[in-house]
Order: structure tokens, then sequence, then C-alpha cells
């Protein structure tokens, strides 16, 4: 994260429209530590979550008091220092893949206390979001979100999806070959300052990461106020390719099962990998544990290569599949050109926008290499495929993880001329499907 979000000014659209509500619409002092503790509380009482201890608060201050924070107060409640609603965003890298990345606009915490529905405060909150980012010429906002049903309507469109995984070990053996590096057991506290550099590493790789803070690894270790109980829990390995240079690791914790002590469960909390050496080998030290019947990994890749590495793909479950992390386009010639592409070609995107970021005709053209650009462009597509979509299902084809032919049939695009479709996947195809590791 950098430094100067609260440089982006207060939106006066949405201020306007609050105020029409009798609601004040300010950005958080966040050096205030009274206003900033009550505005964390708020956020975890709305969410259900536990209330954070006066330890965990001063945590949470060194991790997100940099951020850029919201809140919407009512005058008239009866805690009315407390706000009713919440949003925090930040400036951050997101991966393209091949070692790409685009400035985006992290949207999180954002809260309506049951108390004011239906006032419109989640608009004001979501647009002043999007028309700040946009004013300050950030061309992506992004959000991870825990309903799916809400954010379509300002734009946003599911790009990288997540799947929850059982395998039950005993069924199975290890097939994929044997890497030349090794993997160690280390102390989960010794292998913390290396994460965030072998996770660097891994997030090239594949599009749809985003840099985790300080904050969000010493909570994964265990090293947390919050997280502390977990530690006696916690296990790692740690993966060295064959020069010895660490290229990956798992954190893991293991369950005793009611009845049978040979049938632990291992839950994987995270597993990074920088190498396919590295993703080979861990995954092989995971699934090859004496007393252990059955491994969980959630959130992880939908095309994570498990059932091919073992003799018996049945043995790998998957057991959920969703969305998890959402992108709005702010500025299409931006978004476009900072990706590579798999195929040469061109393609006129007719991009509808209610709130008029993004809407246009826009000439997406590639070349051998990859590299694309984008202009305004109206009149005879000259040969070029043409596609006619919203915002948000252009998010979410943006990171190449979003069947294109999917959203034809489910009415999400439309061609201008039969095949348009099959070019435009041509060249939005990705090795890897896109892929968050986290939550933001």
């Amino acid at each position: 994260m950098t430094a100067d979000h609260n440089a982006l000014p207060l939106d006066e659209t949405s201020r306007a429209a609050l105020a029409g509500h009798g609601l004040t619409y300010a950005v958080l002092d966040t050096s205030n530590t009274a206003a900033f503790d009550r505005f964390v509380q708020a956020v975890y009482r709305g969410l259900h979550f536990e209330a954070l201890t006066p330890e965990q608060l001063t945590e949470y201050r060194a991790g997100f008091g940099h951020a850029r924070s919201v809140a919407v107060h009512d005058a008239t409640a009866a805690e009315a220092d407390t706000p009713v609603a919440t949003v925090t965003s930040w400036r951050t890298p997101l991966s393209l893949g091949d070692a790409r990345s685009i400035e985006a606009w992290a949207i999180s915490l954002v809260h309506v206390a049951s108390t004011h529905r239906r006032r419109g405060i989640a608009r004001g909150l979501l647009e002043g979001e999007l028309r700040a980012a946009h004013a300050a010429g950030i061309p992506i906002a992004m959000l991870t979100v825990s309903e799916a049903t809400i954010y379509g309507r300002w734009g946003f469109g599911p790009a990288a999806y997540c799947a929850d995984y059982r395998i039950a070990t005993r069924e199975l053996t290890v097939t994929a070959p044997a890497t030349p590096g090794r993997v160690h057991l280390v102390e989960a506290r010794a292998l913390r300052p290396r994460a965030p550099g072998i996770a660097a590493r891994a997030h090239e790789r594949v599009g749809g990461e985003v840099a985790s803070d300080d904050l969000h690894w010493d909570r994964a270790f265990a090293l947390a106020a919050r997280t502390a109980s977990h530690a006696p829990k916690l296990r790692a390995a740690r993966y060295d390719d064959e020069h010895g240079e660490p290229q990956g690791f798992v954190l893991y914790s293991v369950n005793e099962h009611a009845s049978d002590f040979s049938a632990h469960t291992l839950t994987v909390e995270h597993l990074c990998a920088a190498t396919d050496d590295a993703l080979t080998a861990l995954w092989h030290f995971v699934l090859d544990q004496d007393l252990v019947s059955t491994v969980v990994a959630e959130l992880r890749p939908v095309d994570e290569p498990l059932e091919w590495m073992v003799s018996n793909p049945r043995a790998v479950e998957t057991i959920a599949r969703r969305e998890h992390l959402w992108l709005r386009i702010l500025d299409v010639p931006a978004a476009l050109t900072a990706r590579r592409y798999a195929a040469a070609d061109s393609v006129v995107l007719r991009v509808s926008d209610s709130l008029g970021f993004a809407t246009g005709e826009w000439m997406l053209t590639t070349t051998p290499d990859g590299t694309a650009t984008v202009s305004a462009h109206a009149g005879d597509p000259h040969g070029a495929a043409v596609i006619t979509l919203g915002v948000e299902a252009l998010g979410s084809l943006l990171l190449g993880g979003t069947p294109v032919e999917a959203l034809r049939i489910a009415g999400r695009l439309a061609e201008g001329f039969p095949g348009s479709a099959a070019r435009f996947a041509a060249m939005l195809h990705v090795p890897r499907a896109p892929w968050l590791s986290t939550w933001f």
C-alpha cells in the first residue's frame, strides 16, 4: 500500500445526497484514536464479528491507519459518534500475470448498519469511491465480497474464482514426479520474514493477486493478537529449489479424529508456490502425511492440478466454487493495454456503463508479441470482431478467467457478427486461471 490515500478528495455528489437524508459523510481522521476505534468496532459489529480487544485495535490502527476511511454518521442516533456506515480504500497493484500489474483502488470494510438500510447509503459510499478513484486517474476498482448479489449494480463483475477441496488421502497415491529441490519442516515464526518475498514472485505468475500488508502476514503466521491463540496448532514447511533458494511454503494445522487417531484432518491454511516445482513438492508433502485421512484446502485456484497429481482423481472433491475478486473498470484504454494477449487481432468493444466512466466504442488491437493499443472508435469496424457488452462483463473478462462464450450464451454480451466471441476469447486466453489467495 502507498501513503497518499487520503489525498483523494471527498466526493461531493455523495456528500450532498447523504446530507439530504440528514447524514454526515466524511473522511475519517485516522490519527484520532478514539474515532478510528469506533469506526473499526462499528464494522466488526455490522459484519457480525466479535468486538476487537484493545491490543487488537492497536494492531489494526498500525495496519489500516494509513488507508482512506470514509464514515457516515447520524447525529440523531443514540451513539452519534459511532458511524452507521463505513468504507475503507487504498491504492495497490493488481497482478495481471506475465509479471505485469496495474494500479487499482481496493475497496474494503463496506458496511451499513441494519438500522439505516434503504436510505441510499450504500449507493453513496460505492459511487463516491468510484468517482474519487476515477478523478484520481486510477483505472480499476476492486473488492472481495460477502454477498454476490450487491455489487453488479455499480458495474463490478466477478473476475477471479476460487475453490475449496477435500482430498481423501487414503484413496490415492501421488503420481506427480519428484522435484529436484527439498521440503523442510520449519518454525512458522522463522518462516514469516521470507513469506512476502516468496509471495511476490508467486503473484507475478497469475492474474488477480494483490499484495498483502504486514498485518495480513502476522495474522497468517499466528503472530497477531487476533490469531495468537492458533500458534500452538500452526505448522509450516518450506520448499527450496535445487540451488537452495526458497520458492514456496505451506502453513497448515492438523486436527485429531474423535475416535480414530490414524484419521486426522489436515487443513491447508496457505500454500504459496513461486514455481511449478514448489507447487508439486508442497502438495506431495501435504498429501503424504502419516495418520492423516483427509486434507482440506480452501480459497484455492479453480484450476488446481490436484486431480492430475494423484492416482485417483475421485479422491479429490471440489466442495465449493465461488467468485472471489470483483473488478470495476473505470478507464477502458488503461485497463485493456496493461495486460498481455494470446492472439493478434482487433475487436471493437461497444461498452455501456450506467455511471458513464467506461461508456464508448473502443477498438482493441493486439500484436503477435501480445501488446495492445486501444482507441476510441466509431463507424465501420473494418474487419474487426465486434462485441457489445456492459462494463460489468468487461471487468469479468479482463483477467481471462471468464469464458467469453458463456457470457454470450447467457446474454451478457452480443456479437456484432458470428465468430466475434471466439476471436475475442482467443485474444484473452491465459495459461492459468486468475486467482486471489486472500481477502481484503
